[in-house]
């Protein structure tokens, strides 16, 4: 998970008990992080869990990231409503019965305060649909539709 700001951070220091401790960081070495990083998007996940309610995060075979509750990856949103540029009433019917508009537009305001995390996952599927030789989309444009 990216700063969101692309500008400097603060320095934040805590004390924890051994065994949270202990515990946090078997977690962070299970993913390979270090504590600062690891931290940074522990803080950052609860940031996004209060203020956007409808955000959630889940560990797969390409990482952790970002995703609606009961829907799709926020890349994966980002994705389709780029297809609808400035319609947002497109996208809301494009969703329609399966993604409530509230979500979707808590999915845009996470990509918009964390984008390059948003930008890293949709370089990827970019770089899936390459592999596959332009067969369609790695991901995305029937997200939803079925």
């Amino acid at each position: 998970m990216d700063t969101g700001q692309g500008g400097r951070m603060a320095t934040v220091t805590a004390r924890l008990e051994d065994w949270l401790k202990e515990d946090v960081e078997a977690f962070w070495q299970s993913h390979g992080e270090k504590p600062s990083p690891g931290l940074r998007r522990v803080v950052q996940e609860w940031w996004a869990a209060q203020r956007l309610p409808a955000i959630t995060f889940r560990d797969g075979v390409s990482g952790r990231r970002a995703v609606l509750r009961d829907g799709p990856d926020v890349w994966e949103v980002v994705l389709v409503a780029r297809d609808y540029g400035d319609d947002r009433q497109g996208l809301y019917t494009h969703f329609a019965g399966f993604v409530a508009p509230e979500a979707l537009d808590q999915a845009l305001a996470y990509a918009e305060r964390f984008p390059e995390e948003v930008a890293t996952m949709l370089a990827e599927n970019a770089r899936v649909e390459r592999l596959l030789g332009g067969r369609g989309e790695a991901a995305g444009a029937d997200v939803a539709r079925g």
